[in-house]
């Protein structure tokens, strides 16, 4: 894909010859966010949880991008972009521990924090943008189009589902729940290689279409565990669901609209994705709107999986051939392994100058099996979060900004007990209060 990408663009930009090498403009930006907080998770305190897992104390977070972005403007009205984004965290989140860079990062205050890892610091997106009066093509490494044009609740606070506080840091899911943890369809095909189109828009309505060659399930915007043989990864006909990568292919498209009518601003989005993993289909759908200082927003995602899914071979993985030997249908376990069910946001937010106060929800239903909860039930994940923040402001024109943000919230993480010995592998809850700075230049 780089390759192709490559002879693309050199093929565009030879064709349309820009004229001076000063056309070409590069510029950098990027962020820093440091977080606060203390929480205090409910069930796993219980008297009879392992020690391990009693987490209730003051703790730190902190990450940081950096992108280099660099622009050229060629004749015929086209225009390039191309953009490589750098992420990394110094903090308990991916810390070195006794010299080897410990990979759990679902339970933050059980790390020790020693050295720093080198591996901290990873690409998160490296694509590039040809513009044209007939719509713009993105290619390469970054969210699909119906991720870009998705509308979702508004949330201050640092603990916002899409925002960099992580909500299931603080408060943990436990062993055996199973949640998405956003409201988008990036879980699935993440920051993976991509071909998107997104049309001119017309009377503020927008069509977007997007390509992706293989289906990613890698931590980087969803949940923060990647699917395992622990989740019942499986070989399935048209694809993969296992390991790092579900496999497969998926293409999706959907229309974005944008207006505004007597002082009220209205952005809305509806798109689909149909992956080449389980028949998997998934439908997405948003809405804001403004007016003065107040937003109201809300979302949807629907994971569906038909209950006519069949598997083709189990593969390698043992546990899945024996949730199969012991009688658990094809269907139950492809709905396990891509997270099928549906979650919403809905959110309001009212600013005033510099000053902003937003409240949240979010929920989300997510397949399970009977040998996970006892039931086979969904498991469901509920936040409930409260935000403030203060931009700064900056002390120079162009230079960075600062903004003061603070949050408190309860989470819910419940599914059923397959044992009443040991609550806490399905079920906890907690309070957590997180205030921070984030830092935009």
């Amino acid at each position: 894909m780089k390759k192709i990408l490559a002879m693309l663009l050199a093929f565009g930009a030879g064709s349309a010859q820009a004229a001076d090498d000063d056309m070409i403009k590069l510029s950098v930006k990027g962020s820093v966010i440091e977080n606060i907080g203390y929480a205090t998770n409910i069930k796993l305190n219980e008297s009879s949880a392992p020690s391990s897992v009693k987490l209730s104390r003051l703790a730190e977070q902190d990450n940081g991008s950096l992108s280099i972005l660099g622009k050229a403007t060629l004749d015929k009205d086209v225009s390039l972009a191309m953009q490589g984004d750098l992420y990394g965290t110094a903090s308990d989140l991916t810390r070195s521990v006794n010299g080897a860079c410990d990979s759990n990062n679902s339970r933050v205050f059980t790390l020790t924090p020693t050295s720093r890892c080198t591996s901290n610091v990873t690409v998160k997106r490296a694509f590039a943008t040809i513009g044209s009066p007939v719509g713009s093509l993105i290619l390469g490494e970054r969210e699909d189009a119906t991720y870009i044009v998705h509308n979702s609740a508004p949330d201050v606070s640092p603990l916002a589902r899409n925002g960099d506080g992580y909500f299931y840091y603080w408060v943990v899911a436990p062993a055996n729940h199973r949640n998405l943890t956003v409201d988008d369809d990036s879980r699935y095909d993440d920051r993976s290689y991509k071909v998107s189109y997104v049309t001119p828009a017309f009377n503020g309505l927008t069509a977007v279409l997007t390509y992706v060659p293989n289906l990613s399930s890698s931590a980087g915007s969803g949940s923060p565990e990647p699917a395992t043989p622990s989740d019942y990864g499986l070989r399935l006909p048209n694809g993969r669901v296992t390991g790092a990568n579900y496999g497969g292919d998926a293409y999706g498209g959907g229309v974005f609209y944008s207006n505004a009518f007597r002082g009220i601003g209205v952005k809305a989005d509806a798109t689909v994705v149909q992956a080449d993993v389980a028949n998997l289909r998934i439908w997405q759908q948003g809405v804001r709107l403004t007016y003065a200082g107040f937003t109201v927003g809300a979302s949807s995602l629907i994971r569906d999986v038909p209950g006519d899914a069949t598997i083709g071979s189990i593969g390698s993985n043992a546990a899945a051939a024996a949730l199969a030997s012991a009688g658990t249908t094809a269907a139950a376990i492809a709905q396990a392994a891509v997270f099928a069910g549906n979650g919403y946001t809905l959110g309001l937010r009212y600013a005033i100058g510099p000053y902003s106060v937003s409240t949240a929800f979010f929920h989300d239903n997510s397949k399970s099996l009977a040998a996970l909860n006892g039931s086979g039930r969904s498991d469901s994940t509920d936040v409930y979060d409260v935000g403030v923040a203060d931009d700064m402001g900056t002390m120079f024109a162009g230079g960075p900004r600062l903004t003061l943000r603070a949050g408190i919230g309860y989470i819910s993480y419940k599914g059923s007990v397959a044992n009443a010995a040991t609550p806490w592998a399905n079920n906890n809850s907690g309070i957590v209060f997180v205030t921070g700075a984030k830092l935009d230049f």
